[in-house]
């Protein structure tokens, strides 16, 4: 049984400002809580607390799949914190859903010249991104209500009196599932080619970083949650709307929840209508009273660990809806990358070989499951694509 506590803050200002020091609080809280319930009763088992860093903008969960981490792992649950809902009544929900999503980053080159004396012989990299920008922001009428574009200009020139001769720019795209979320990166690289060709540059795009899956809660794991929180009169439901019907977000648990039953529920704290990412919340983040509700999601998510741990029928409900949801998406994906044949273990052998070979070993003493070795590939490899 593992917990999972997100220790990072972005860099720069605000900080804390999307409560992943109330995640580790909620996590240490139900480590604590559980593994004393575990000595208390004499029952076996182990739980985990694992440190999660760099889930804003460096994957550190991705790192920690393809290490091993969540090996021999039954389930996998958090809780993350957001402002207070329309019923401020209500402490949590635990379906949350969240988008696929990947970093793109577009550097443009062009030729120096002086901008008052010679602007002709120059070829400018600043006009070649704006103009990849208009397009972009021209693509956003035709997205989906699911898909986000947001860019930044991390470099425009050094001095107005010299033509760029280099100009970069920052994207995060999000959408509903990887294959979506592909097709749009396509898009947007049709709009960077564009954008230089207009104006005599060339541009190189990096498309190959890790990308963020969409989260597939688990839904014997959610509901066990609002039975343990309600039962510790915290008042939480299992699903509410804007919450669980994809507000925007993403996360690098979806990747886990490739591998492994996985949830990450939410809790609410009282920020003054500050939403995440804001100095606002940052300061609600850090207030008592987000503490002590934090406190209230780890006694749930104990709760439900103990429960996963113990209780052998419930674990085994857990692993069978975890299996039936991936193994669809497992075999629905090889149709789409064109594997003819039915799942074997050949078959999932030869793609661990060139994606994941450390895990070969481990599939064969059959220490991961065919569904887990799928999911593996699904989560960590930028080419096998979700549906």
């Amino acid at each position: 049984m593992k917990i999972e506590g997100g220790t990072d803050s972005i860099e720069r200002k605000p900080a804390h400002a999307c409560g992943h020091n109330l995640i580790s609080s909620a996590s240490i809280a139900a480590f604590i809580a559980c593994w004393e319930a575990l000595k208390q009763s004499g029952s076996p088992g182990c739980v985990r607390l694992l440190g999660t860093p760099a889930e804003e903008r460096g994957g550190g969960k991705l790192s920690l799949l393809k290490a091993g981490a969540y090996i021999d792992v039954d389930a996998c649950v958090m809780a993350h914190p957001g402002p207070l809902v329309s019923d401020d009544s209500l402490k949590s929900c635990a379906i949350t859903s969240s988008l696929a999503s990947k970093r793109i980053v577009a550097g443009f080159s062009g030729v120096a010249a002086h901008a008052g004396l010679a602007p002709w012989e120059g070829r400018n990299a600043l006009d070649a991104l704006v103009n990849s920008y208009v397009s972009i922001a021209t693509l956003r009428q035709q997205l989906l209500p699911s898909q986000r574009i947001n860019g930044i200009i991390t470099n425009g020139g050094k001095a107005t009196n010299i033509i760029p001769d280099q100009a970069r720019a920052e994207f995060s795209v999000r959408a509903e599932n990887r294959k979506d979320l592909e097709d749009l990166c396509q898009k947007m690289i049709h709009c960077f080619e564009a954008g230089a060709m207009a104006t005599g540059c060339s541009v190189q795009v990096d498309n190959n970083r890790a990308a963020y899956w969409n989260l597939v809660s688990n839904d014997v794991l959610c509901k066990e949650y609002t039975r343990q929180m309600n039962k510790f009169d915290s008042k939480t439901v299992y699903s509410y709307p804007g919450v669980s019907d994809m507000p925007g977000a993403a996360t690098d648990q979806g990747n886990v929840s490739y591998f492994l039953p996985a949830m990450e529920a939410a809790f609410f704290i009282e920020s003054n209508g500050a939403v995440n990412h804001t100095p606002k919340f940052a300061d609600a983040a850090g207030t008592e009273d987000a503490f002590n509700r934090a406190l209230e999601v780890g006694k749930g998510l104990a709760g439900l660990a103990f429960e996963v741990l113990t209780n052998q029928p419930f674990r085994q409900e857990v692993k069978k809806s975890f299996e039936q949801v991936i193994l669809t998406k497992a075999e629905d994906q090889m149709r789409i990358n064109s594997f003819n044949s039915s799942i074997t273990r050949a078959s999932i052998e030869s793609l661990l070989l060139s994606s994941m070979p450390t895990l070969i070993p481990l599939y064969k003493e059959e220490k991961i499951s065919s569904e887990q070795a799928m999911g593996a590939l699904m989560a960590t490899d930028t080419n096998f694509r979700s549906i």
